[in-house]
C-alpha cells in the first residue's frame, strides 16, 4: 500500500505538469470565436381601441402566442396575416417586421409596427383633453414581475410622475386622460426599472358620438440634434399639420425646418431659427403649402429635441396620424397585407432596391434614388416588399398607407428585427493532437 502511495504521490505532479506543458508549448493549440447570431422575440399591441385587429407577418411558419397567463405557448402560423386579440401578441424572432393594423371605425384606423421594446421609450404625441380615449399599454411578456415609471409631460412642464407594477407575462392599459388629466398636448417618457418591456400608445379621440380618429404613437428612443419624418400627406385643402417639440433638456433649443417634396428642398416661412422652451411640450402649425405628393421633413437643433408631426383630414371622415422620429433604414422585409402605399425615403442621396410580388403574382423589382428625397408610389395592392439599401449614407423611410379600413396613416419604416449578437468560444480540436 505504501508503494502504491508514493507512485500516485509522484505520478500525480507529472500528469499535471505534462498537460500543461502540452497546451503551453504545442503552437496549434487555439481557442476560436465565433459569432452566434439570432433575431429578437416581439410583441404587438392588442386591439386597444375597442375595435379589430390584424397582423401582418413578413413570412410564413413563424410562431405566435398570446402575452396572457403564466407561461407563453407559440404555435406555427401558415399565414402571413393573422388576426389580434384583446390581448397583445408574441411573435418569434425572424429577419423582418410585423405590421398591427387597427380599425376601430369606418373611418378611424391605425397601424403600428411591432416592436422588441426598450427601458427607455419616448411617446412625442397625444391629447389627455375631454375628447381622448387614449391608452397606453404596458406589456410584460417576461416571466417576472415588471416595474414601470411614467414621466409625463404637458405645455407648462413636467407632471407628477406614475409607478406602474406589471405582473409577469401581461398587459396593463392606462388612459391618457388618467395620466396628464386635462392637457391637450402630451409627451411621456416610459422607462423600465426591470424585466422585459413593451409600449404601445394609442391616440383616440371621440366628441360625443362622433369618431374624432386615432394613430398609434411611435416609440422613440432618444432625442437628437438631427432627425426625420417620412411619407406625410402632402394635401394642403384636405389636411393640416401640427408639430409637437420637446427639449428633455434644461436649455432651451433653436431649431430649423427643412422640407423634402419633388426632388427638392425648402425652408417654410418662420422655421429658420424656431425657439423652442425647454421641458414642455410645444404645438406650432405648419404653413399650409400645397404639395401633391408625400413629403418629408428634417429637424436640426442646436440641443437634442423630440419631434413629431400630427396631420388632421376630413377626407372620407375625420382621422388623424402622428409621424415619429425616424431610424436609418438597414435591409428589411414588411408585409403590407393587401394595403396601397406611397413611400418617401429621405437623406443624403437616398438609394435603395424594392422587391415585391405584384398582384397577378409575378415579381417585381425597383430601383429608388434621388439627390434629397425619393418617392415610390406602386400600384394596385401590396404584400410583402423586400428593400436592400445600397448605399453607405443613412437613409430614412416612411409610408403613407391606404388599408381596407380607410382613414389616413403613417407607417415608419422600421427594421425592428435587429441580429443580437453573442460570442461563442469554439474549441479547436487539433489542439488535442500532435503535429
Amino acid at each position: 500500500m505504501k508503494f502504491k502511495t508514493f507512485l500516485f504521490v509522484t505520478r500525480g505532479p507529472l500528469l499535471i505538469g505534462g498537460a500543461v506543458a502540452l497546451a503551453t508549448l504545442v503552437p496549434q493549440a487555439k481557442a476560436h470565436i465565433t459569432l452566434d447570431r439570432s433575431y429578437p422575440a416581439v410583441v404587438c399591441p392588442s386591439a386597444v381601441g375597442g375595435g379589430t385587429e390584424s397582423i401582418s407577418l413578413p413570412t410564413k411558419g413563424l410562431s405566435t402566442g398570446l402575452v396572457s397567463g403564466k407561461t407563453i405557448t407559440l404555435h406555427g402560423q401558415k399565414n402571413v396575416v393573422v388576426r389580434g386579440s384583446s390581448t397583445p401578441t408574441f411573435v418569434s424572432g425572424n429577419p423582418g417586421s410585423e405590421v398591427a393594423f387597427e380599425s376601430i371605425s369606418g373611418s378611424s384606423t391605425a397601424d403600428t409596427v411591432c416592436s422588441v421594446g426598450g427601458a427607455d421609450q419616448w411617446f412625442i404625441g397625444g391629447s389627455a383633453s375631454v375628447t381622448s380615449q387614449g391608452i397606453l399599454q404596458i406589456i410584460n411578456s417576461g416571466l417576472s414581475d415588471s416595474t414601470v415609471q411614467i414621466n409625463p409631460f404637458g405645455a407648462k412642464g413636467a407632471l407628477a410622475p406614475i409607478s406602474v407594477r406589471v405582473k409577469a407575462n401581461s398587459s396593463a392599459n392606462l388612459k391618457l386622460s388618467s395620466i396628464a388629466p386635462g392637457e391637450e398636448s402630451v409627451a411621456l417618457h416610459v422607462v423600465t426599472d426591470s424585466g422585459r418591456v413593451t409600449s404601445y400608445l394609442l391616440d383616440h379621440r371621440v366628441n360625443g358620438l362622433k369618431d374624432l380618429g386615432a394613430s398609434f404613437v411611435t416609440a422613440v428612443a432618444a432625442p437628437a440634434t438631427t432627425s426625420y419624418l417620412a411619407g406625410l400627406y402632402g394635401s394642403s385643402t384636405k389636411a393640416a399639420t401640427t408639430l409637437r417639440f420637446l427639449v428633455p433638456g434644461n436649455i432651451d433649443a433653436n431649431v430649423h425646418l427643412s422640407m423634402y417634396s419633388g426632388g427638392g428642398k425648402f425652408t417654410p416661412l418662420g422655421f429658420d431659427s424656431y425657439p423652442v422652451h425647454h421641458q414642455k411640450v410645444v404645438d406650432v402649425s405648419l404653413p399650409q403649402i400645397s404639395l401633391s405628393t408625400p413629403y418629408g421633413i428634417e429637424i436640426s437643433s442646436d440641443q437634442p429635441i423630440f419631434a413629431s408631426a400630427l396631420t388632421r383630414t376630413t377626407t372620407g371622415g375625420t382621422d388623424f396620424a402622428w409621424a415619429n422620429q425616424l431610424t436609418p433604414l438597414s435591409n428589411f422585409k414588411i408585409n403590407l397585407a393587401g394595403s396601397a402605399a406611397n413611400f418617401l425615403f429621405v437623406g443624403s442621396s437616398p438609394a435603395l432596391r424594392a422587391n415585391w410580388i405584384d398582384m397577378h403574382g409575378r415579381s417585381q423589382s425597383i430601383m429608388i434614388y434621388g439627390d434629397t428625397s425619393a418617392l415610390w408610389h406602386p400600384i394596385g395592392a401590396l404584400n410583402g416588399v423586400s428593400f436592400t439599401i445600397l448605399t453607405k449614407n443613412p437613409v430614412y423611410g416612411g409610408a403613407l398607407v391606404s388599408n381596407v379600413g380607410g382613414g389616413l396613416n403613417y407607417l415608419p419604416l422600421l427594421p425592428n428585427q435587429l441580429v443580437s449578437r453573442a460570442h461563442t468560444p469554439q474549441e479547436d480540436l487539433r489542439a488535442l493532437a500532435r503535429h
